[in-house]
Formats: structure tokens, C-alpha cells, sequence
């Protein structure tokens, strides 16, 4: 499939042309996980509700259930008297009616008698034996909330696709689902190079980097409701890194290898993409600053796809985060908003080119944006930021005060 290779194009290309190649979206497997693991995962299917909520007309205050029409023009100097017939059990269907100049205690939370139409609050009320003062007059509907008020029966919860937190447990909850049906996409991350040694190791020899990349992929994933797995290390050996890339095939729905597209003889990314079935090798190169050198491949037949990312953590970021993660969650048939971008001026002058997509580092300082401008292996141009400037392929440069376009992180 040598003829399929785009030479490159720009980002928004390769989204189109990689899911146009590979028939996105796929069907994923669904997992069902308990309630208490939902943190961070992806809802692989809508979820409505089996009832309505509250199921009751129930009281928001501590008080009295009363008729809101008894308690007309009551205050302190001039109260209204009502008889205290009971009181209604929680968690309980109350066993009373009220009727004209009647009350019942009431706690919050508790089940609105038949016959009332409103609670009065305690700290409004004296008691006197069986007779309650009202002090405060109350309308019909006051301090109650009613059945189906919040969340009707049948009502959508929680869209497929949404990426769920502690406060979807309290809606799932409601829901009685106790287990929760996620999307699970599986990604294998590798790192590649000679001068790439693990992040346990003490003593780190001249010419060689601790592994950042893998590292800041998985979070970023995990943090998206992806299942991330790292594979570790490669050497620059291509027996070697074509076994594990078979093996992190195999075993996911996704790879991504970081070091192995920049221009070397020693870089055999390129060739063992083409290896794997149809389509096999999609894209090579993306019209992209940081972040040129990546290369796409996949198969129709297996639902697979893999990335090959360059090297330097900042491009390697801003490839994961600008076309890695917009395909992955394509492949899910999520249609997710665009990320929210804002325009700032800019307090510094950039100096881009026409022709390619750039993205810049930046800090938010008080009403403007400050470019960082960094080498593409600088970590702390990410660390130190609060998002990209985004120069589009037809901006050049942009002087001080100029409105640039900012996506935060």
C-alpha cells in the first residue's frame, strides 16, 4: 500500500484522511466496572432515569406541613393558631391528612402529607402543647420540592462518551447502577533510542535523557478514560523493536512510539509501519511546528492504529495532544466539543512562518499572553505554561498586542 502514503500534510488531513482510511469510528469493547471505579472512565452508553426524582413531594426544611392559605398574613404580632395532628415518620408514607387549620411535623427531607400544600420553617413556629404559632405566613408550594421537580422519569442523565468523576457517581447512583458499562480503548506506549535510559536509574551517563515521554502520555491519556500501558524501553535495534511493536499490537487497540520518526538511519519506525496490514503506512510527516516528523499507521481489518511520535517531549506533547487524542476519540464515535480556545494579546512579538501549524507555550500574565518560546526539548516550556498559542498556516508574525488564538492545557 506504498501508494497510500500522504507526505506531509497538515493536521487537520491526517484526522480526516487516517478515519476516512481506517472506517472510524470502531466498535470497542465494553467493560462493566463497579461503581466505586468509575473515576476517569469513558460511559460507553447513555444513561436515563428509571424514575422520577425526588419519587415524592418531600420537605426541604425542618417545620411543619401545613395549608399555605392558613398561614395568610401571619407574623409575629399577629400569628396564626393551627392544631399539631402528628407528625411524619421518615422514610415512612405518612398515615395523616391535613385539613383547614391543621399541622404536622415535618423533617427535612420527609414525605409532604396528603391535603398539605406547603412547610412553614421551625424557627418561624412556637409550640404550645397541640397548637403550633405561626409567625410567618407561607405560600402553597413553599419549602417543598416536588415529585419529578428535579429529574423527570426518563430523563437523559449522561451522554456516551462522558468522562465520568465523582459527581457522576451520585447520578449513577440515582440511576441504581450499581455497575457501570465504559468504553475500554487500550493503548501501548513505547520509547525508543540509545541515549534513553528509565527514570530509576541513579546516575544518568553523558549523552543520555531519562524517559520523560512515555511517562507524560500515559497520564494524559488516563486522564482522557483511556487504559494506558507502558512497554518500556527500546534500543535502536530493529529485531528488537519490531518484537515489541507486535507485542504491544497484539495486546492493544492503539500504539504510540516516541523517538523512532526523526530523521535517522538508525530509526526504523517508518519501515516496520509499513509492515502491518492495509492500509498499513498512512501518513508521514505533519505540517505541524513543533512536532513534524510523526508518522501514522493502522489496520482496517484488525481495528488498529499506531503513532509514531517524535522524540523531544514538547513536540512529542503537542503531536499526543493535538492529533493523537482527537483520533483516538474519534475511533469511539465521540463527538466531543472543540477544545476552548481563547484570544489574548500578546505581550511579546513571535515570529512564525507561513505554511505550517505552530504552537507556542505560553503563560496567562493578567489580561494578556506571554509566548515562552522554547526548543522542542525543553520540559520545562510545559511545566511552566498554562497552554499553546496556536499560529495558523497562514500567520506569520504577530507583534505585541497583536489577538492571538490560546488553547489552554
Amino acid at each position: 500500500m506504498a501508494g497510500l502514503v500522504r507526505e506531509v500534510i497538515t493536521r487537520e488531513e491526517a484526522i480526516h484522511f487516517v478515519m476516512e482510511n481506517l472506517a472510524y469510528p470502531w466498535d470497542h469493547l465494553i467493560d462493566e466496572v463497579p461503581l466505586e471505579m468509575i473515576h476517569g472512565r469513558i460511559l460507553a452508553k447513555p444513561v436515563y432515569s428509571p424514575e422520577d426524582h425526588p419519587p415524592f413531594d418531600r420537605s426541604l426544611r425542618d417545620g411543619f406541613a401545613v395549608i399555605g392559605n392558613d398561614t395568610k398574613g401571619s407574623s409575629h404580632s399577629a400569628p396564626s393558631f393551627l392544631e399539631v395532628i402528628g407528625e411524619v415518620p421518615m422514610g415512612r408514607v405518612p398515615e395523616l391528612t391535613i385539613s383547614s387549620s391543621q399541622a404536622a411535623v415535618i423533617h427535612t427531607g420527609g414525605m409532604v402529607p396528603p391535603g398539605a400544600d406547603a412547610v412553614v420553617m421551625v424557627e418561624d413556629t412556637v409550640v404550645a402543647g397541640r397548637w403550633v404559632e405561626v409567625r410567618k405566613s407561607v405560600q402553597s408550594g413553599e419549602n417543598i420540592i416536588h415529585k419529578g421537580e428535579e429529574i423527570r422519569k426518563g430523563q437523559l442523565l449522561l451522554e456516551k462518551g462522558f468522562l465520568m468523576d465523582f459527581r457522576s457517581a451520585g447520578v449513577l447512583a440515582h440511576a441504581g447502577m450499581s455497575k457501570v458499562p465504559v468504553i475500554s480503548l487500550q493503548v501501548g506506549v513505547i520509547s525508543t533510542g540509545d541515549e534513553i535510559v528509565p527514570v530509576s536509574k541513579d546516575v544518568v551517563h553523558p549523552g543520555c535523557v531519562r524517559d520523560v515521554n512515555s511517562w507524560m502520555i500515559q497520564n494524559l491519556l488516563t486522564s482522557r478514560g483511556f487504559h494506558c500501558f507502558n512497554y518500556g524501553i527500546v534500543q535502536d535495534n530493529k529485531k528488537e523493536l519490531r518484537e515489541k511493536l507486535h507485542e504491544a499490537y497484539e495486546e492493544n487497540d492503539a500504539v504510540i512510539l516516541t523517538g523512532g520518526s526523526s530523521v535517522s538511519v538508525r530509526d526504523f519506525c517508518s519501515e516496520l509501519f509499513e509492515e502491518f496490514s492495509s492500509p498499513g503506512l498512512m501518513v508521514r510527516g505533519i505540517s505541524i511546528k513543533p512536532g513534524k516528523p510523526t508518522l501514522i499507521a493502522g489496520s482496517l481489518e484488525d481495528h488498529k492504529v499506531l503513532f509514531g511520535l517524535p522524540g523531544h517531549p514538547l513536540s512529542c506533547m503537542v503531536v499526543a495532544l493535538n492529533l493523537v487524542l482527537p483520533l483516538l476519540v474519534k475511533s469511539i464515535a465521540i463527538d466531543l466539543p472543540a477544545p476552548a480556545t481563547f484570544s489574548f494579546p500578546c505581550t511579546g512579538d513571535i515570529f512564525g512562518r507561513t505554511g505550517v501549524e505552530e504552537y507556542i507555550p505560553c503563560r496567562i500574565v493578567g489580561n494578556g499572553v506571554f509566548p515562552m518560546m522554547a526548543k522542542s526539548g525543553y520540559i520545562s516550556a510545559l511545566n511552566d505554561t498554562d497552554g499553546f498559542i496556536r499560529l495558523t498556516e497562514n500567520q506569520e508574525t504577530m507583534r505585541k498586542g497583536d489577538m492571538v488564538e490560546v488553547i489552554p492545557w
